[in-house]
């Protein structure tokens, strides 16, 4: 499985752009050797962006950006869409003839994005189907028949017992075979739990965690515990949870804090920048989940194994 790191272009943290020039040696280091990289049209839609992730060589996965389009009221074009796919191809990433370019969604209506599939395909730009939580799953079945790689979305928001209700059923009925091995290549979008990502056979997934616990003053720790692969660890010297015990780095025993930091040292980071420089722990963050994804291929027997009875 690889883990797409959502956004990294468009929070301007690539070479040459305005996050990028913040960061120290280290930081740098790990923020230009992200493999795998995901970003939505609505956001790099501009020539600005196309020309930077031209000159950086990128291969980006590439999402709509329908569903924040949508949150924001904007109407989005398909036939600007399949342009810009069709024009700025050398900066998509392919992997056996599929071009790695998300449908545009029609939000809440399953019928539109098969439309917007079929239309998009006429249109020259080929993009990789999606089918959303909840939807009629006869639009699953359409899609697994007649395509090698498909996209899960509709996920942000729903819980992770939600999720995993659903996604037990779907793959359990409809996305392995009898040996538990996936039928076809199937991207899980937005997904932010570590355990939905080791639960299922996916063949990529995508997460903005990265930003988004840095923002809140967190970073993700791989590894630094025996009892679960990673977790987040508040560092900001700004948290408000400096003032509760046991819930920031300050505020652990000397025994826990010693670890940690000595962990942080071996991987050449420092406590001081990332609890007062919130570029630093995005950067720390990019890091640790390319340690994760290592370490969750690892361990990852790429078989789902049914736990879903179905009554018929």
């Amino acid at each position: 499985m690889n883990i797409f790191m959502a956004a990294v272009y468009s929070n301007g943290y690539k070479p040459g752009q305005n996050r990028f020039v913040k960061l120290n040696d280290r930081e740098k280091d790990a923020i230009v050797n992200i493999p795998h990289i995901l970003e939505s049209w609505h956001y790099v839609g501009k020539q600005k962006f196309v020309d930077e992730m031209r000159a950086d060589g990128a291969k980006i996965f590439l999402d709509s950006g329908a569903f924040s389009a949508w949150t924001l009221g904007v109407q989005l074009s398909i036939t600007e869409y399949c342009d810009y796919i069709k024009r700025n191809i050398d900066i998509l990433r392919i992997e056996d003839n599929a071009i790695m370019a998300s449908v545009l969604d029609g939000i809440g209506d399953p019928l539109q994005t098969y439309r917007n599939q079929l239309e998009m395909e006429q249109l020259g730009a080929k993009p990789l189907p999606c089918f959303h939580f909840g939807e009629d799953e006869r639009y699953l079945e359409y899609y697994i028949k007649n395509y090698s790689y498909i996209t899960i979305g509709g996920m942000v928001g729903k819980t992770t017992q939600q999720l995993v209700t659903w996604l037990d059923r779907i793959w359990n009925k409809y996305l392995v075979n009898g040996s538990g091995n996936a039928k076809i290549k199937v991207h899980a979008f937005g997904v932010t739990s570590i355990s939905l990502m080791e639960r299922y056979p996916w063949y990529s997934c995508d997460s903005s965690s990265w930003i988004q616990s840095a923002a809140f003053g967190n970073i993700i720790t791989p590894n630094y515990t025996k009892s679960t692969l990673a977790f987040p660890i508040s560092v900001s010297e700004k948290s408000p949870s400096r003032h509760e015990a046991g819930q920031h780095v300050s505020t652990l025993t000397q025994v826990e804090q010693d670890y940690i930091f000595q962990c942080l040292e071996r991987d050449g980071f420092t406590y001081e920048r990332l609890s007062t420089v919130y570029e630093s722990r995005a950067a720390y963050n990019i890091w640790a989940f390319g340690v994760i994804n290592t370490l969750i291929n690892a361990a990852h027997s790429e078989k789902f194994k049914a736990t879903v009875q179905e009554l018929f």
